[in-house]
């Protein structure tokens, strides 16, 4: 490819005529190929419908009855074949369109359904479900439709509106339960000290049957990091044990982190260190974690473990050197590999990222279909994945930039916290012990139960031990006699 400062424009009539040449006149087609095509896909040969249905649609005028029917059944062939988002497109024209009530609601209930795969938001949730009339459609549809225009309107600061939206889901609905997980997300945001009955709110939804599993987990999550807040440790540890995963899952290192935190401020050190020992398992050692070490640091410090302490801060700067390195050069943070992977980890970059990953793989499988779709559905589909993905790759980019900065303002303000913390363990190292000083009173270890049996760490990790690890360590504390 050319560079972007040296490639040359091409020149202005050739341009025009490029712009000008008119689209070829579209095929004819015998009148039965719509039932033939039609009798292929209900045969459960769908790469034999679709470019029959393709051409039969480029020949017959948007009025005729079978129309919206024709797009319907070429994007369910489409979606059977692995590309979802050529068949999304199509059932998004069915949307905007309107032209057949009967085949309407059949290609919303269709795009609901890919919504809980990768898609294109702005073309489903916004162009489609968002900007739907909503008088006629049937309940479960009108449904997701009420609950999309109110995250619309959520997005853009109305929340009057959004609530008008909400109103109308049925209380025993799903969409009214994420409803009311996405208000009190946006009123989270919008209050420096959130009421009491908020937090109850997001109990109430941690333990809601018609949220996904996923959501009841962000709702416990959200109630443990409001009572940390408080300062309510147990409750907030309370919190972290509603959080269900998969059995044998190894689990989020982020929270695993957050209940590490957790137990070190209710002084229960040991049980802390032993979470961190969970982090260093195979499964999470590519998580960025910089707080990792600090927590690490501050427990060895806490246990007068002085030189542990201060290897343990100077971990962080070592891992992460190339990282620390790259923001105070002031370079592409995007490019980082740290820094990316970290930002593609969640939120809306995790999803963009995961679209374009989708339209790559669906993009190299159209290439499977090229002798069967025929010259016209293949060039047009092509042309809809390039477009699209230049889109995509436009949208994750802005996305990712915004990210990767956070998370560089993350790791800065934990290694600086690194820097003082190596400080200060400096100077204990070189303190002088007082005369009569001694060494503080060991903590009497908690016994095990009958029904409990404890193994010698042998750097093995297993998933279903991972929740379970305890580090035994003296405190070389030393305190003064009066």
């Amino acid at each position: 490819p050319t560079d972007a400062g040296t490639a040359a424009a091409p020149a202005g009539p050739a341009k025009a005529a490029v712009a000008e040449a008119p689209p070829p006149p579209p095929q004819k087609v015998p009148p039965e190929t719509f039932d033939n095509a039609l009798k292929a896909y209900f045969d459960g040969k769908p790469r034999d419908a679709a470019g029959p249905l393709y051409a039969w649609l480029q020949a017959t005028p948007r009025t005729d009855d079978n129309y919206a029917w024709g797009q319907y059944f070429l994007a369910k062939s489409l979606i059977d074949l692995g590309l979802t988002h050529a068949g999304a497109t199509y059932l998004a024209r069915i949307a905007r369109e309107r032209t057949n009530p009967n085949v309407l609601p059949r290609a919303l209930d269709a795009l609901k359904d890919l919504t809980d795969r990768p898609h294109d938001e702005v073309m489903i949730d916004e162009q489609v479900f968002g900007a739907l009339d909503l008088g006629f459609l049937p309940e479960e549809t009108g449904a997701y439709a009420h609950y999309q225009q109110g995250l619309v309107d959520l997005r853009v600061g109305n929340e009057r509106w959004a609530g008008t939206h909400f109103s109308k889901l049925p209380e025993t609905s799903a969409e009214a339960s994420r409803a009311k997980f996405a208000l009190l997300v946006t009123r989270l945001k919008q209050v420096k000290d959130p009421p009491d009955e908020m937090v109850k709110d997001f109990l109430s939804l941690s333990e809601d049957e018609k949220l996904t599993r996923e959501s009841r987990n962000e709702a416990a999550l959200a109630v443990a990091r409001l009572r940390y807040e408080r300062k309510d440790y147990p409750g907030a540890l309370d919190a972290y044990g509603k959080v269900k995963l998969p059995q044998l899952d190894p689990g989020r290192a982020s929270l695993y982190l957050e209940e590490a935190w957790t137990r070190y401020k209710l002084g229960d050190l040991r049980a802390s260190l032993g979470i961190l020992t969970t982090l260093d398992a195979p499964s999470f050692r590519d998580e960025f974690l910089p707080d990792k070490y600090l927590l690490r640091a501050l427990i060895f410090r806490d246990l007068c473990h002085y030189l542990p302490a201060k290897r343990a801060a100077k971990e962080l700067t070592r891992r992460y050197a190339d990282s620390l390195e790259s923001v105070r050069a002031r370079d592409d943070l995007s490019q980082d590999v740290r820094l990316r992977r970290a930002a593609n980890s969640h939120g809306g970059t995790k999803r963009a990222a995961r679209f374009v990953a989708l339209l790559d793989l669906e993009g190299e499988r159209l290439g499977r279909y090229a002798g069967s779709f025929g010259d016209r559905l293949f060039g047009h589909l092509t042309r809809l994945y390039d477009l699209t993905h230049a889109e995509g790759v436009r949208v994750y980019d802005a996305r990712l930039a915004e990210a990767v900065r956070q998370e560089a303002d993350t790791l800065l303000r934990a290694a600086e916290q690194v820097r003082l913390m190596e400080y200060e363990v400096g100077l204990k190292l070189y303190e002088r012990v007082k005369k009569g000083a001694q060494v503080v009173a060991a903590e009497e270890e908690e016994m095990l139960s009958p029904a409990q049996v404890a193994f010698r760490f042998d750097n093995e990790y297993w998933n279903d031990e991972l929740k379970s690890y305890r580090v035994r360590i003296e405190s070389r504390c030393i305190e003064e006699t009066p």
